[in-house]
């Protein structure tokens, strides 16, 4: 409650942060999924600060911003280092890249690559995901009729490929920018192969396209998961967003 109070004197709430005063009582309120999942990341970092010796590992539901600095991939999770990290090693990057690059092997296939124009991919989840057209699919045909399963691991790659977003904006070097945008991209580019219509894969990867300059790409990802879901509101104003 302090924390929410100081930073809505300093006009520093999040978006949808829902914090006010009760005009009645004069206490502070807090609600929403934001405001929810503040409280939360307060908690576990006491849990993270009170126990030393022990070793956190974190499957993210939603973002704790005060992990981002000790987050690194481990396999479909993230370890929490005791320390904050100065960056990620090339082994660290090479280790996640190469596991999930087998990993997608076992889900739609490992074709995607660094290279990879974004348009072949929105090409493959419409041909795979909407029309149900297999030919030359190398993936697992139960993942592409299993839509729990697509969800599931998107969000899995996609919190791993938000670290790496995260490093894009703390760079204090173009070259260690561009070696995380690198893998950032390539994280975002495999979360939404495995699900095109999850909205938080979307969301990560065309906000990193967009401040890149690369408004083509992002409002061809979003057209993309439109066709998905016609009737998001959401989606639909990201798509006018980009257009415009």
């Amino acid at each position: 409650m302090v924390d929410a109070s100081h930073r809505m004197q300093l006009n520093q709430l999040k978006y949808g942060e829902d914090v006010k005063i009760d005009e009645a009582s004069g206490k502070l309120q807090v609600s929403g999924q934001v405001a929810v999942m503040a409280i939360n990341g307060l908690l576990t970092k006491v849990i993270f600060d009170r126990n030393p010796t022990t070793e956190f590992y974190v499957e993210e539901s939603f973002p704790l911003d005060w992990m981002y600095p000790y987050l690194e991939p481990y396999g479909v999770i993230m370890k929490i280092n005791r320390q904050p990290l100065p960056d990620l090693t090339d082994e660290t990057i090479r280790k996640d890249h190469e596991f999930w690059s087998k990993y997608s092997d076992r889900l739609i296939g490992n074709w995607i690559t660094y290279e990879t124009p974004v348009k072949e991919v929105c090409d493959f989840v419409e041909r795979i995901y909407l029309r149900k057209n297999y030919a030359g699919f190398k993936g697992d045909p139960k993942f592409v009729r299993d839509d729990q399963a697509q969800k599931s691991f998107s969000k899995l790659r996609s919190s791993i490929g938000g670290v790496y977003s995260w490093r894009v904006s703390q760079s204090k070097s173009t070259a260690e920018q561009q070696r995380m945008l690198k893998e950032a991209d390539f994280a975002l580019r495999q979360a939404f192969a495995y699900c095109p219509y999850s909205p938080e894969a979307v969301f990560r990867y065309t906000t990193l396209l967009a401040t890149f300059g690369r408004l083509d790409d992002a409002l061809l990802v979003t057209e993309t998961c439109l066709k998905f879901d016609r009737e998001n509101g959401n989606i639909r104003s990201w798509v006018t967003s980009f257009e415009a």
